[in-house]
């Protein structure tokens, strides 16, 4: 019986401390949620991979910017605002090395606003290493996924002169490229360019490789500014074709 007795003591007891601790959870102060023992840490953070431009975007992009550009033109109408930003896109829509002496407003042309472009000029263009230098870190900075190397005709840059200056040197070697191709010397000199910046970066080339990053030849008529796309379909299919 006094066995009994001590048992029924303590359970007694433990329903009274349960009943208190039940109470206190259902008075806490208003606003206070009750503390659950042993809640679960937060996990650590996670970092979302960031959106790309695939290129071939970026240049449809472009293509259609121009091609409302020259209509605006030519219907006399001011230069269209710029078209929304594509999706994806990091600090520049694209990249364009360009004649000096074009006398052309690339990003409008484009269709595209100043800040969207990355604007390298050089006479002819006339690729450089420190061009090459730039692009590639733009390109592992900021996402960018096209280049494109912009020429045109009756280029001053291009002008045959007397003289043996570093300019003319760089034409008389384009010169000799273009008679031997058959072809104008602005689109040679452009895609000359195009292959000298491949050429030139193990970086650039792998990404182009990845179909991550597209580097095309144009010309543009300054008149009008209509640009003419110079690269081969080959060079527009999303998936490298098979050699």
């Amino acid at each position: 019986m006094a066995l009994a007795s001590v048992r029924c003591s303590v359970l007694g007891l433990l329903v009274g401390v349960g009943c208190a601790a039940g109470g206190s959870a259902q008075h806490a102060p208003a606003g206070k949620a009750p503390v659950v023992a042993n809640a679960p840490a937060a996990g650590p953070a996670t970092h979302a991979p960031q959106p790309e431009l695939p290129p071939l975007a970026a240049l449809a992009h472009c293509q259609a910017g121009n091609a409302e550009h020259v209509r605006a033109r030519a219907a006399g109408k001011p230069t269209p605002a710029p078209a929304e930003r594509p999706a994806g896109a990091g600090k520049y829509v694209c990249a364009v090395l360009v004649c000096a002496d074009a006398g052309a407003d690339v990003p409008a042309m484009l269709g595209l606003a100043p800040a969207d472009v990355l604007l390298l000029a050089a006479p002819g263009p006339f690729a450089s290493p420190e061009t090459v230098a730039l692009l590639e870190r733009t390109v592992a900075d900021h996402r960018l996924s096209l280049v494109l190397v912009l020429g045109h005709a009756d280029c001053a840059s291009l002008a045959r002169r007397a003289g043996g200056d570093a300019l003319q040197r760089r034409r008389d070697a384009a010169h000799a490229e273009a008679q031997r191709r058959g072809e104008a010397l602005a689109p040679t000199v452009v895609r000359m360019q195009r292959d000298l910046l491949l050429a030139g970066s193990d970086a650039l080339q792998a990404k182009s490789a990845a179909n991550a990053l597209r580097v095309l030849p144009a010309t543009v008529e300054p008149a009008t500014g209509a640009i003419t796309w110079l690269h081969t379909r080959s060079e527009t299919l999303p998936i490298a074709p098979v050699k």
